[in-house]
């Protein structure tokens, strides 16, 4: 029987050694590690990317929000992070909370009272001069649990058109 086997072994030319065997494991182990890695860096870029598309969804909002209610306002007054437009409706206010970083929307002629607009703002501030409003907004990329450092800046300007 084993004198079957080795004449049936050196007959048989398909047989594979040892170093091939190693070699192809090798290749696949190369081909996996590549893939797995590649896989890895596009769902990071995927997070990173949603996690601006988010901020700039919240800044965009926040920013035509506030656009609406200045252009129709007869005055606007901003003193401690908090921004108070007037119009004929009422008072609208954009308060600021610089320690939590939340942006809260209030306006009573409408039954809207203390809606959460963001909780990622870093900055807020308002200058106006005669008809003008200049609105500046930074917003935090990421969680507040990560700390990350990385900030959307935006400024807008709107007109006052009731003035």
């Amino acid at each position: 029987m084993e004198r079957f086997m080795k004449e049936s072994i050196k007959n048989n030319k398909i047989a594979v050694t040892l170093m091939e065997l190693m070699v192809a494991i090798a290749i696949v182990g190369f081909i996996l590690t590549a893939a797995i890695t590649y896989n890895l860096i596009g769902e990071k870029f995927y997070h990173s990317t949603s996690k601006q598309v988010a901020v700039l969804n919240d800044a965009q909002y926040l920013i035509e929000q506030m656009g609406r209610d200045i252009k129709k306002a007869t005055t606007a007054d901003f003193a401690g992070g908090v921004l108070t437009v007037s119009n004929e409706d009422g008072n609208v206010i954009y308060a600021f909370n610089q320690i939590s970083g939340e942006m809260h929307y209030t306006n009573p002629g409408k039954s809207i009272e203390d809606e959460l607009f963001a909780k990622n703002a870093v900055f807020f501030n308002v200058e106006s001069a005669s008809n003008r409003v200049t609105v500046e907004l930074r917003l935090r990329i990421g969680e507040e649990a990560d700390k990350s450092k990385e900030e959307s800046y935006y400024v807008a300007t709107f007109y006052l058109r009731n003035k």
